[in-house]
């Protein structure tokens, strides 16, 4: 299960209902967002091309349903591939990811187990002004996103 339906129990009231990018299947190598509002969750499975990333990023960003402050969860649970770091410093030259200081950006990360957990602070040197945190259970994850003042 990506866990879409318990990111999204409710309806977030500051935005538009849910919109999906990417392929609606759940199988193979693929990546997916899902935003409602001002959350944002991305399931990256087995080994995605990461360019896919950087597309479904530029199609939310025209589309104005990705914002560079939202409440956003990656999960990287069923992902076995390699990180392109050129991707996403691409991606960050795309939006003033975190720059809205009156609603900081937040970033969890779910990882099958704490060994990944470099791999988030590399993710944090890129996105500086963005709040970053990787977590092995969904719970905890979804209770840091969606506090008013997280938990370092």
């Amino acid at each position: 299960m990506t866990g879409f339906e318990n990111f999204y129990s409710s309806i977030d009231a500051t935005g538009p209902a849910v919109v999906h990018i990417g392929p609606a299947s759940q199988m193979g190598n693929d990546i997916r967002l899902k935003i409602c509002g001002r959350r944002l969750l991305v399931t990256v499975v087995g080994e995605p091309v990461c360019e896919r990333l950087f597309e479904h990023f530029r199609e939310g960003l025209a589309a104005k349903v990705i914002h560079p402050n939202m409440r956003a969860l990656v999960d990287l649970t069923r992902f076995v591939g390699v990180i392109d770091w050129t991707v996403l410093a691409r991606l960050r030259a795309l939006a003033p990811w975190g720059e809205d200081s009156d609603h900081p950006s937040r970033v969890a990360y779910l990882l099958r187990d704490s060994g990944a957990a470099m791999m988030v602070k590399a993710a944090s040197a890129l996105f500086p002004l963005s709040q970053h945190r990787a977590f092995t259970h969904r719970d905890e994850a979804i209770a840091w996103l969606e506090a008013t003042r997280p938990a370092a």
